[in-house]
């Protein structure tokens, strides 16, 4: 089987979860990463560099991502997936103007394909129209690699058997967020780590007021984006410029010795579709405070790890802070059961499933391979 992996711009989890595809392929397997472009305005990904005879094109190695015009995209996606010709294409969404010329592409040619999905209902419901047209969308895939429980019961909805629908497309190298030893806490007030995209979705400005009803913590928070001056003037109204840190953007390879001067992780976000930093987080032993908005909130046992609360209620993140404020002696042990859950969520579980999912996908190809008329449509759609 041949298959190829679409994503806008690789990043370094992308590589750790292509290198591990490519090390659990069969002997007639081949796996081809396809990426866009060389930067994404939006993210500060380094240069995608794959190891160990990873195979990554990349179409516009010196443009950033979103200065290609949708046309040119797409003709470069079909072309090479005309030179590669796969079995298999896996794509990122349903929406996305790559993941369209990539699944128009597929239907012409009666190739497999399996749809990446992170997209949870835990946010204002769509309209008629658009639950629709995800619906037609979906149903032109196979199979789905999703994020988690509740991405698979989404997709399920919009038509794809829930037994087509595989688990694992979420996940990180957990070696990695586990290589920077702790720093001890004793000589430390009680503190927060986030790392966030300031955006109004990401739920800053309610972490600050809950800050305030918790004098005791202080918060730690990586990332910049549209909404920091509103953050810092938030900060400062509060009077909270001594417990609120803000490093704006930490790059990726100094985040494990980040993570390790934390005591907590906390990810506030009013929607978020899964929330790769608690993994990162978890693989560095850190207990974590989740919002139920974000899929990720599945790696929350219990209790034995950390504490799942409502971000739209104001009383909910102070009650979680005093919570673990008064379990402070169990940190060390909640942050082993993060460490424990997560191994179970790593570039094996990705690799294992990303395969399963592809041969899921040409099994039904092979059975039923020709496009009928609503596949045909999607011609107009690139």
């Amino acid at each position: 089987m041949k298959a190829v992996l679409l994503h806008s711009t690789f990043a370094p989890f992308h590589l750790v979860q292509l290198q591990a595809a490519h090390a659990a392929a069969s002997p007639s397997d081949e796996l081809l990463g396809l990426e866009l472009a060389g930067t994404q305005s939006d993210y500060r990904w380094p240069p995608a560099r794959p190891q160990g005879g990873v195979r990554l094109q990349t179409l516009f190695p010196d443009r950033e991502l979103y200065s290609i015009p949708r046309k040119v995209k797409a003709q470069a996606i079909q072309a090479a997936l005309d030179s590669w010709n796969p079995d298999v294409v896996v794509l990122p969404g349903w929406g996305f103007s790559h993941s369209l010329a990539g699944l128009s592409w597929c239907i012409q040619h009666r190739a497999a394909r399996v749809v990446i999905c992170d997209s949870h209902p835990l946010r204002e419901g769509d309209g008629r129209v658009k639950r629709w047209l995800k619906g037609f969308l979906v149903r032109r895939y196979q199979a789905a690699f999703v994020a988690g429980n509740i991405h698979a019961r989404y997709v399920a909805s919009f038509g794809l058997p829930l037994e087509r629908c595989f688990i694992g497309c979420d996940t990180v190298d957990n070696r990695f967020f586990a290589s920077a030893p702790p720093q001890p806490a004793a000589s430390r007030p009680p503190t927060l780590l986030s790392c966030l995209r300031l955006l109004p979705r990401k739920n800053a400005l309610g972490v600050l007021e809950a800050l305030a009803k918790a004098p005791e913590w202080h918060w730690v928070l990586a990332g910049d984006g549209a909404q920091l001056e509103e953050v810092r003037a938030t900060r400062q109204r509060l009077g909270l410029e001594k417990r609120v840190h803000l490093l704006g953007h930490v790059p990726y390879e100094e985040l494990p010795a980040l993570y390790a001067r934390a005591d907590i992780y906390l990810q506030p976000s009013l929607y978020e579709p899964w929330g790769l930093a608690v993994n990162e987080a978890m693989a560095a032993s850190l207990p974590v405070i989740v919002s139920d908005r974000c899929g990720s909130a599945e790696l929350v046992h219990g209790e034995g790890n950390g504490y799942v609360f409502d971000p739209t209620r104001p009383d909910a993140l102070p009650s979680a802070l005093n919570a673990l404020l008064a379990r402070r002696s169990e940190w060390l042990a909640m942050g082993a059961a993060s460490h424990r859950i997560i191994q179970e969520w790593g570039p094996d579980l990705f690799a294992n499933n990303f395969w399963k999912a592809s041969r899921s996908a040409l099994e039904l190809n092979r059975a039923r391979p020709q496009p009928n008329l609503m596949d045909r449509a999607m011609r107009f759609a690139v």
